[in-house]
């Protein structure tokens, strides 16, 4: 019960953050390289879908054991779904797709999966990385080679810091708290926000 109302009371609190999370230069295209650098740093953060994932993402690496490897799919998946969207691709429903990553992952760490402990995660962390790289590319569609060079300097960076503090944040709490439970408490809460974003990116 406490999980539910803290998730609803987060994803409600962050329904404008929500809203303007594709565009960290309030909609305008950089067009510098500080501007493409300030772009990427800020978009996993001010998304909160985004930045709950990356957290989880870190959560998971220290409790199933899925570091380096799961990581590094998840970015370089990212850096190409953002590459997919400057191209011009069109993918249907860009928020959906990272609202889904969300209640599937939650899922998995709600029930303690076993395939987060397996290779096949890895395919889940690719398929995620392009759904938000994908989302991502949003903010840096048009630009020029230096601020779209910058921009993804700043994404890679800002989502190495938020993997780690979600790792360090998993561990902080597993010294209070058995590891399964708060597992499970992280991903019930994951899968609930999950919901409430793929509801609202469905009604827009």
């Amino acid at each position: 019960m406490r999980t539910r109302r803290y998730a609803a009371l987060i994803v409600t609190a962050a329904l404008p953050a929500v809203a303007y999370a594709h565009h960290p230069m309030g909609g305008a295209t950089p067009s510098t390289l500080f501007e493409g650098l300030l772009s990427g740093l800020a978009h996993p953060v001010i998304g909160l879908d985004h930045l709950l994932f990356v957290l989880a993402i870190g959560a998971a690496c220290y409790y199933f054991g899925q570091r380096a490897g799961a990581v590094a799919t998840f970015l370089l998946a990212a850096l190409g779904g953002t590459l997919l969207h400057f191209w011009r691709a069109a993918v249907p429903y860009p928020d959906a797709w990272v609202a889904v990553t969300l209640v599937v992952f939650g899922v998995l760490l709600l029930n303690a999966g076993p395939v987060l402990r397996s290779r096949a995660a890895l395919g889940l962390f690719a398929f995620a990385g392009v759904a938000h790289g994908y989302a991502y590319g949003e903010a840096i569609v048009g630009a020029e080679q230096t601020p779209l060079f910058a921009y993804l300097a700043g994404l890679t960076a800002v989502q190495v810091l938020v993997v780690l503090a979600g790792y360090g944040l998993a561990r902080v709490i597993d010294r209070k708290r058995p590891q399964l439970r708060t597992a499970r408490a992280i991903g019930g809460t994951l899968s609930l926000a999950g919901t409430a974003f793929l509801l609202m990116s469905l009604s827009v």
